[in-house]
């Protein structure tokens, strides 16, 4: 028998032991037979520990792995995770200033071997929460992106996109972060509204003339110059077109250039050039050949290049400009406006020029368009679809040099007797022995994964490697293939590649999905995976992300410990609407926690009320005579029927929250609440085929059930089949090795559905009328019934007068002797019939109405003030979404108590 108590932690420490000694999740590669259900995990990055982001995606990858292999399918879900990159070489750098010490003192070899103690350290935690959460993992396949096998991948990848020409070097502007000392994609650059200022600033002519005022956002990059432009159609500037201005505080001259891209409205109209700091510059100076004057450093601070601005930082130089510049700035405007920052770190992005590796991705792009196009990738939601075409349609060439260490190296090698003259000049030495290339043109390397051999232009052996590191999403973007062997052609690649499903949130869709599939269709032909599932981000109640800083952050771990890891994986799964964001706090958990105890008790219920041994091959109902089924019976299993159906429908299309919904909706609304209390009427009575039906009835309903909610809670439904499998006439050893349940009958019955709704309604209304009048809930009333000239309920009523009698807490029930109303009763309207209560004596009718009424003009006045809330369009648009939605739940629910007061008020004559 059950415990009395559902008690989480130590039936989660059971079947996780169970799980991990019987290796239930690791699957073999087959020879031919049906594709298997295939996953790899979203690496997360070996960063600490994971979030609640976290357990929402692999509480969604855990639910299609175990429907998927409860359904038959050899199923195989890869765990592994990331480098990380930048995010944990932050990391890393931050625990060295703690320690006073800076990567370079400490060296590129001695960082590395931290770095690697760093991440054993964080995979042990990592795989450790993720069993923690319940995830059917194959933990035999755990794979790291940095590797062995991952690094094979990565370098095949790189030598196979260099042999095409689609990876190459050059100087081009890059998305500079000042704070990580790198290069960033342009995907990896976030924007956000900033206030600024607009200063307006005076170019005098060369000529000694008036010249013209420019208008810019950033007056510290002026220093750096080498032109003025305006746009060929504005007359205000036509006349200067050609001619020279004198840039201040510089005292060079600089030309007036016309050129499209000019916008008239902005600020003047002419806009200061600056090629090397601004990427829509950069552009005008190579329709107009200007030069590039590269005053910030990568450092964030002037350059020599800025005279005597040259050491300050980029705020500091800006400060002292616009002093500097005096009444040559005539107007200083408000001027809100996007700034770059990078997604790692929040700083201001510095665009600068600089000589990176980019991969050409156009060619990748046009696979993957053509991909979407023909329905081989589809995203859920499909609105994602249109949002992704976009962005490849627009795609611009891929940044994939960091100037890191943490990552795979580039396999780029420099002979020193080839380069010495163009590495030596621009090399910049570090205190540990490195070195950097992003300042420095022209070196010419070969690639390898290790060390060549004798250059074979001038036979020397002295070689470097090229000191970047891959941008981490380079290895993220091989991860389907990488993880089953690839390049070799494994036993494993050919089984399980490609895989099924992605399960990832939006925020990544063009960082890794799509790369993902542009690497696939390039390096292999094919889609790495046919279906992207987009969620959202688990944000607090209020809309806001989580974060530390501001104190709204939830530990999933602490929701384990505290409700039940099958309650906290509910919570999300309720919520889990595709691409939709999800409102979070620990009292989500509420609703799943009394769900799961719910469930408990009822199991526990329907166990005592079986024999202690259960009868040979359980209690099967295709055994089951239907001429000793109640009505409830054939309603609770069509009410089943259709339940598997829906759940089966919402999971195959990806909605785990309608499905989740389902279930819940299913056992506790109608089994629990209905069936279960109309079949204790047969149980408490004697033997017969009549208890035996509805001990059948029970245990198989309540058994395939939990089968079904078992890949949304594991770790009760597991212990609860454990317990109720022999009645159910099924051997398997746990949930995963059973079959999912299936009906050899169609339950489906219109009029048995409709006789039991409309006996529902009758004891709901009789319910509904006791509570709002406070009768005590064990008195047992009298009640009689007009059916009208409806002699089909009247028979409905006389033939299952004990479902209402039992439901409503009715001493007898009997047809009124006339139509006039019984003297001191009250009236329950429902399903074309109505029902008198008597309540003289036990209800104080006119105590009642004063307090009814009393009631409903509270209500009315709720009602008023949130309708006004909701009418208010500033309130809709900019509350957060969860509040709307909780001002329209408050406004439905007090309609609908609106509603049954005034039905009361009437029932009261």
């Amino acid at each position: 028998m059950l415990e009395k108590a559902y008690a989480p932690r130590s039936v989660e420490a059971k079947w996780a032991a169970l799980w991990k000694a019987k290796k239930s999740f690791h699957a073999e590669a087959k020879d031919g037979g049906e594709r298997p259900y295939v996953i790899v995990i979203p690496p997360p990055n070996v960063t600490g520990a994971l979030h609640i982001g976290h357990a929402l995606n692999n509480m969604l990858q855990d639910v299609l792995i175990r429907y998927h292999r409860l359904h038959g399918r050899v199923t195989c879900w890869v765990p592994g995770t990331d480098h990380g990159g930048i995010a944990t070489q932050s990391v890393m750098e931050k625990q060295l200033r703690a320690e006073k010490l800076t990567r370079h003192q400490v060296g590129r070899e001695k960082f590395l071997e931290r770095m690697q103690q760093w991440t054993r350290d964080c995979k042990s935690t990592i795989l450790g929460q993720l069993a923690r959460l319940g995830c059917a993992l194959d933990l035999d396949r755990e794979a790291f992106t940095m590797d062995e096998p991952r690094a094979r991948a990565v370098y095949k990848a790189f030598e196979d996109l260099w042999g095409k020409g689609l990876i190459k070097r050059g100087e081009r502007m890059v998305n500079w972060c000042v704070r990580c000392g790198t290069a960033l994609s342009d995907i990896e650059v976030e924007y956000e509204e900033r206030k600024g200022k607009l200063w307006h600033m005076r170019y005098p002519g060369s000529d000694g003339s008036e010249g013209l005022v420019v208008a810019t956002t950033r007056p510290e990059t002026m220093l750096g110059d080498t032109a003025v432009a305006v746009n060929p159609r504005d007359g205000r500037y036509a006349k200067l077109v050609g001619k020279t201005l004198t840039l201040p505080l510089m005292d060079r001259n600089i030309p007036v250039v016309a050129d499209d891209s000019v916008d008239f409205a902005f600020g003047t109209g002419a806009v200061k050039v600056t090629p090397a700091h601004d990427p829509n510059d950069f552009e005008i100076s190579q329709r107009h050949q200007l030069p590039s004057i590269k005053v910030i450093g990568p450092d964030g601070r002037m350059s020599a290049a800025a005279g005597p601005y040259a050491g300050l930082s980029r705020e500091a130089a800006r400060d002292k400009v616009v002093e500097d510049l005096g009444a040559r700035i005539e107007k200083i405007e408000d001027h809100p406006h996007s700034v770059g920052t990078c997604y790692r770190c929040n700083q201001v992005i510095e665009p600068l020029l600089s000589w990176q590796w980019f991969v050409s991705m156009k060619p990748l792009a046009e696979p993957a368009i053509k991909a979407l196009d023909e329905g081989r990738f589809k995203l859920f939601p499909e609105s994602k679809g249109i949002e992704y075409r976009n962005w490849l349609v627009g795609i611009k060439d891929w940044c994939i040099s960091r100037q890191i260490w943490w990552g795979h190296r580039i396999p780029v090698w420099y002979c020193m007797g080839c380069n010495k003259d163009v590495i030596g000049a621009g090399t910049t030495k570090e205190e540990s022995g490195g070195f950097s290339l992003h300042q420095v043109a022209g070196a010419k390397g070969v690639i390898s994964l290790e060390r060549p051999g004798n250059c074979a232009a001038c036979r020397g052996d002295d070689w470097i490697q090229d000191p970047d590191v891959l941008d981490t999403w380079f290895s993220s973007g091989l991860w389907p293939l990488a993880v089953f062997g690839w390049p070799d052609e494994t036993k494993d690649l050919k089984y399980f590649y490609p895989t099924q499903v992605l399960v990832t949130g939006y925020e990544i869709i063009y960082l890794w999905v799509a790369r993902m599939q542009m690497m696939g269709l390039e390096l292999r032909g094919e889609v790495p995976f046919p279906h992207a599932l987009i969620h959202g981000i688990v944000r607090d109640k209020a809309g806001k992300k989580m974060s530390k800083s501001l104190g709204n952050v939830i530990d999933p771990l602490v929701m384990m410990d505290k409700h039940g890891t099958d309650a906290f994986r509910f919570s999300l799964a309720v919520q889990a609407h595709l691409g939709r964001d999800i409102p979070f706090a620990e009292d989500s958990i509420t609703g799943p926690r009394n769900f799961a105890n719910k469930v408990w008790n009822s199991t526990r219920f329907v166990l005592m009320n079986l024999p202690e041994t259960p009868p040979e091959g359980g209690y099967p109902l295709d055994k089951l005579s239907h001429c000793c089924l109640e009505l409830a019976d054939k309603w609770i299993l069509a009410e089943y029927q259709a339940t598997l159906a829906e759940v089966r429908k919402r999971v195959e299309a990806y909605e785990i929250a309608q499905a989740a919904d389902a279930l819940y909706t299913f056992l506790w609304d109608k089994f629990c609440d209905w069936y279960v209390e109309l079949a204790k009427i047969r149980l408490a009575g004697i033997d017969g085929e009549g208890k035996e039906a509805a001990r059948a009835v029970m245990v198989q309903v309540l058994t395939g059930t939990l089968q079904m909610l078992h890949p949304f809670m594991p770790y009760i439904t597991e212990e609860l089949f454990e317990a109720l499998k022999p009645f159910a006439g099924i051997n398997a050893d746990s949930v995963l090795d059973s079959k999912a349940p299936a009906l050899e009958f169609d339950w489906a019955d219109p009029e048995t559905s409709a006789r039991m709704k409309a006996l529902m309604e009758m004891v709901v209304a009789i319910r509904t009328t006791r509570s709002e009048l406070n009768v005590p809930p064990k008195l047992k009333l009298k009640a009689f019934f007009q059916n009208g000239h409806d002699e089909g309920k009247k028979a409905l009523i006389q033939e299952r007068s004990d479902y209402i009698l039992h439901l409503a807490r009715l001493e007898s029930l009997a047809p009124a002797a006339d139509a006039n109303r019984p003297a001191g009763s009250v009236t329950a309207v429902a399903a074309g019939c109505t029902f008198y209560l008597p309540l003289e004596g036990v209800v104080d009718f006119q105590k009642e109405r004063a307090r009814l009424e009393k009631e409903l003009v509270d209500i009315e006045k709720q009602l008023a003030g949130i309708q006004t809330r909701l009418s208010n369009l500033d309130f809709v648009k900019r509350a957060p979404a969860e509040e709307v939605r909780k001002a329209q739940a408050q406004r439905d629910d007090l309609s609908a108590k609106k509603v049954r007061i005034r039905e009361t008020l009437a029932s009261l004559g």
